[in-house]
């Protein structure tokens, strides 16, 4: 319950300065940066004991903090015709992979428990390091992203012709 009190109060204090963030980087480097701090807090708390799980716990809430309001901001700022159908859509592919999620990771944690004679722990740090696939592949996506929207913007912008004299 501390941990996920903990990663709870870093996701309401980032989000509560999420402005002066967003005024130093672009959104999709904001998504990129949040998941390596995601991928690094899960693998952190999967492999970390003691005390230091806590640390695993404030990187992993500094990671998940921008994800739900960048990616509705991005969706907004970025495809603005979708109006409110586009963040309804953007919400409910959340919605709908956690709900997959859930289901495929409680069968896996069910299997893993019954396999190490009921060891929990030993089954939770492999649910994590299985859940940690996922912040990795938004890595190489948010990092398409950025590339993307680099060269997005440097063709939006006016070409001039400078005459050499």
């Amino acid at each position: 319950m501390l941990l996920l009190t903990l990663e709870t109060g870093i996701m309401v204090l980032g989000r509560a300065f999420a402005k002066p963030v967003l005024k130093l980087v672009t959104p999709q480097t904001v998504l990129l940066i949040s998941a390596i701090l995601a991928s690094l807090g899960l693998y952190m708390l999967s492999h970390l004991t003691g005390a230091a799980v806590f640390g695993g716990a404030i990187v992993f809430g500094m990671g998940v903090c921008f994800f739900w309001p960048t990616m509705l901001g991005f969706v907004n700022t970025n495809m603005p015709a979708t109006g409110a159908l586009g963040l309804n859509l953007m919400g409910g592919a959340g919605m709908f992979a956690v709900s997959i999620y859930t289901i495929f990771m409680g069968g896996f944690y069910d299997r893993i428990v019954a396999e190490a004679g009921g060891n929990t722990t030993s089954a939770g740090i492999r649910v994590l390091d299985a859940t940690l696939v996922i912040p990795l592949a938004l890595i190489v996506a948010f990092a398409g992203l950025v590339l993307y929207m680099k060269g997005k913007s440097k063709k939006m912008l006016p070409q001039y012709k400078y005459k050499s004299y």
